[in-house]
């Protein structure tokens, strides 16, 4: 299969044939066949299986194989690869590290001064993904790649707000470089600095094509890690829509690879999205084939969040003054569904003088000027919005969307306050004089950005 590709043109010297070889002389000595060459450069990432390189003509739909590579062999295929940290309560004591390895031996994370922790080991198969007889299922068939082992680790006996160093591998595949990272604060205290985005994927960095591009990813994360480096961010939460690999596993990898110098160095937390989980006859709450067949399977494996469960994907975390709602949009939210029941039990028990401020987070919004395919479900909104006011939710962040919007303080698609502006012309919002949630969409940090309408009706 083909997971990314180059035109001979894109070398600007091949269609004027100015690399050129000859293939064939004469009997005098002149030459009869030429041929004109390109190079062409691959950003290639450790994917532990051989690569090999196609020439081929007559397009994607009906490719002609000319000539293809002998296959070329990563010189360590069980390196540990792209760590990434997680919460796992709201005490910031202990996280979570998760990497990747050719290795299914138990490896370890050495941290602080030479403690050390063992990792647990899971992998998945194509048995794991989706099928259907009716649409395509990329993950279970053309766009299947092993994943390898995912090895996870809990690092404990931390501080919250503070840095430590750690390395994750083994003396058999090797060692990590030794990486810096900060606790976020715990629930609780005073402060916390965030960055939040939905939909970012990735792209790739040679300029290739792929079946899947986020044009905006790149520069996203170039930024984000100049916020971080100036010391001004705690955590991360990536709301939905995460790689983008719909059923073309290798792409995760191409993804974790991008945000690792992110994801290694904060928490990194996550919700799940359409394009994680939705697959016919799969139990997601939207029969689409947005997964590509993944069915949520990839996503929990490569970001456990501290849910309850495997394919219950709902979590709270305090982090700093705020308490965090995460909850699926893509598993069944109804009244008296186990989600919604877990969301309302969750929202109500928030002990709002140690965390005064209360985040309820998802991909599909309640709330957009864009009027896409299903991009607001006036159930969901019916369903969970009274929940929201009921309980005094501050801020809603969903994705989805593919741009920023934000809302007044919002109940039933009318404005029960507006902001006012302080003297550096920014909008404020009076929560201590309550009145309803203030939505915003998030979903502009990698797919090209959608286009506003000319009018709006909520």
């Amino acid at each position: 299969m083909v997971e990314s590709a180059k035109y001979g043109s894109s070398d600007p010297t091949y269609l004027s044939c100015e690399k050129k070889d000859c293939r064939k002389y004469n009997k005098n000595g002149k030459c009869e066949i030429r041929t004109c060459s390109a190079s062409v450069i691959f950003h290639v990432i450790n994917i532990r299986t051989d690569i090999e390189f196609v020439f081929f003509a007559g397009g994607f739909h009906t490719p002609c194989v000319l000539k293809t590579t002998l296959p070329f062999k990563f010189s360590n295929p069980n390196a540990p690869l792209y760590g990434h940290l997680s919460s796992i309560d709201s005490s910031a004591t202990s996280m979570r590290l998760t990497w990747i390895s050719g290795d299914k031996k138990p490896q370890q994370v050495i941290y602080g001064n030479g403690k050390s922790q063992i990792s647990q080991v899971t992998t998945f198969s194509q048995d794991d993904m989706c099928g259907s007889t009716f649409i395509p299922s990329p993950a279970q068939d053309f766009g299947w790649h092993d994943p390898g082992y995912v090895h996870t680790a809990i690092i404990t006996g931390l501080q919250p707000s503070t840095i430590f160093n750690y390395k994750y591998g083994s003396d058999a595949v090797g060692w990590s470089d030794e990486i810096e990272f900060r606790t976020p604060p715990a629930g609780g205290s005073d402060e916390l600095k965030f960055l939040v985005f939905g939909d970012m994927g990735k792209a790739p960095l040679d300029a290739a094509i792929e079946h899947y591009i986020q044009p905006g990813s790149l520069s996203v994360v170039k930024a984000m890690v100049e916020e971080m480096r100036n010391g001004s961010v705690d955590s991360i939460f990536h709301i939905g829509d995460i790689s983008y690999a719909t059923g073309f596993l290798v792409e995760w990898e191409y993804f974790l690879h991008l945000i690792t110098p992110l994801a290694s160095k904060v928490s990194y937390m996550t919700a799940i999205g359409n394009h994680e989980r939705d697959y016919a006859g799969s139990g997601s709450r939207y029969v689409t084939p947005d997964s590509g067949g993944e069915c949520g399977v990839p996503y929990e494996t490569y970001f456990p969040m501290p849910t309850a469960a495997k394919d219950k994907p709902w979590y709270a975390i305090e982090q700093g003054s705020v308490h965090f709602t995460v909850i699926s949009t893509e598993h069944d939210w109804t009244q008296n569904s186990e989600q919604y029941k877990w969301m309302t039990k969750d929202m109500e028990s928030v002990d709002r003088s140690k965390t005064p401020w209360l985040i309820f987070a998802g991909h599909r919004p309640m709330y957009s000027s864009y009027n896409g395919l299903i991009t607001v479900d006036s159930t969901f909104r019916n369903v969970v919005e009274p929940v929201l006011l009921a309980n005094k939710v501050d801020l809603v962040l969903f994705g989805h969307v593919h741009n920023y919007e934000r809302t007044c303080s919002i109940f039933k698609s009318e404005c029960w306050a507006m902001p006012r502006k302080d003297e550096n012309g920014t909008d404020t919002y009076d929560n201590g004089n309550y009145k309803a949630p203030v939505h915003a969409i998030v979903g502009m940090a990698g797919y090209s950005l959608e286009k506003f309408p000319s009018f709006v009706s909520l």
